[in-house]
């Protein structure tokens, strides 16, 4: 019997596909790297540069961030 009104897991709201989720952590690793050569780079080889090294240490954490969310939202799909 159909019902209408029920939701099939394929279309229940929240849900991304495996291929984007998969893209976004792609893209965060990759921001985490460049932005963690940055961090270094500016805190120990350059001078006087400790606002770029500030930047990019925010970066970091946001994409660890990120990549924490998409990893608990990914064990409950």
């Amino acid at each position: 019997m159909n019902d209408p009104y029920r939701i099939s897991p394929k279309n229940a709201p929240g849900k991304t596909s495996p291929a984007g989720r998969t893209a976004t952590r792609a893209v965060l690793w990759l921001v985490l790297t460049v932005s963690a050569v940055v961090n270094v780079i500016a805190n120990n080889i350059l001078t006087g540069t400790a606002a770029i090294g500030i930047v990019a240490g925010i970066v970091a954490v946001g994409c660890i961030t990120g990549l924490i969310i998409s990893h608990v939202s990914g064990r409950r799909a």
